[in-house]
């Protein structure tokens, strides 16, 4: 059987760093990849020349003249690839050898997949592997992953294997979002078709020190959660009034909750309060609310007393 051809693109800005360590995991696989694209985005360090000068594999390095994010840059390089499937790796993160071999032998065996994940371990920045990114959350697969997506996200970017001709028919990743292009994507993704998944930690994701304090609430609100919203709408004739209640309200507890944590109190509170009114584990939401007010009211009595 002739096997399909693949494009690993990797997009990299300012990435002298880390950028051989994600090339020498590409270059290690036990199913070697057809093309390797880098996707220079603007950097002013050593990242294209590093590129350009990798020994141990062919790299073409495609330069962009002015910077374009993550989802531009992968999007190039959708553009400029000829394989059938494309994966994705950052430049600070890695593969572990068995990765490709493993998810194409799964996709092929699934023909309704558009595309293919695979565990993923949390590096910190000290080199320790803090294991599943996703703390074992339950992963769907199938036909009905992208339901399960719109829930919650257990996809990685450089887990993903997928046919290219899938990203070209949906135009590739929404560059109007600052974040959440990556969940953005993956659902649509799985409602074209389904998720395949290999059930092992064939990736190290490395948490940098400067995105300890990732996630910031106001993206979360300004992004993440109009794109939930624009998804049910769309999705509306193939959700259950109680699909939408369990996936709006689990998406409001838990940015109610992280809102809490940034010390936007009332808005978390709001959050929160509309999950209870949607009948989302409101005993849950109610809990937290309860020992939230009263770790401020210890807290207000503590510098009062001070």
């Amino acid at each position: 059987m002739t096997l399909p051809t693949i494009c690993v693109v990797i997009p990299a800005y300012n990435s002298e760093a880390t950028l051989l360590r994600a090339l020498d995991s590409v270059a290690a696989q036990s199913l070697a990849p057809s093309e390797i694209l880098v996707v220079n985005d603007a950097s002013s360090d050593a990242t294209p020349s590093l590129a350009k000068d990798y020994r141990r594999a062919a790299v073409n390095v495609i330069n962009m003249r002015t910077n374009v994010g993550a989802s531009g840059a992968r999007n190039q390089g959708v553009r400029m690839a000829s394989a059938d499937l494309v994966a994705f790796l950052d430049a600070d993160d890695e593969w572990l050898p068995t990765k490709l071999e493993k998810q194409v032998r799964l996709i092929l065996a699934n023909q309704n997949s558009t595309f293919c994940s695979c565990g993923s371990s949390l590096i910190s920045p000290d080199g320790l592997n803090l294991g599943d990114i996703y703390r074992g959350q339950m992963v769907t697969t199938g036909p009905d992953a992208w339901k399960a997506l719109l829930k919650d996200n257990y996809v990685t970017t450089p887990s993903v294997l997928v046919w290219r001709r899938h990203l070209v028919a949906l135009g590739g990743f929404d560059e109007s979002l600052k974040i959440a292009e990556d969940q953005d994507m993956w659902i649509r993704l799985a409602a074209r078709g389904g998720l395949s998944y290999v059930p092992e930690m064939l990736v190290h994701v490395h948490e940098r020190r400067s995105s300890l304090s990732a996630g910031s609430f106001d993206e979360q609100m300004t992004y993440t959660l109009p794109m939930l919203e624009r998804h049910l709408k769309e999705f509306a004739d193939r959700l259950t009034g109680e699909d939408h209640r369990a996936i709006l309200g689990r998406r409001l507890l838990r940015l109610g909750q992280l809102a809490f944590s940034r010390g936007a109190e009332d808005i978390g509170r709001q959050l929160i309060w509309r999950s209870i009114g949607l009948s989302y584990k409101p005993w849950e939401g109610l809990l937290f609310l309860l020992k939230a007010n009263s770790a401020v009211i210890w807290l207000k009595k503590a510098v009062r007393d001070r």
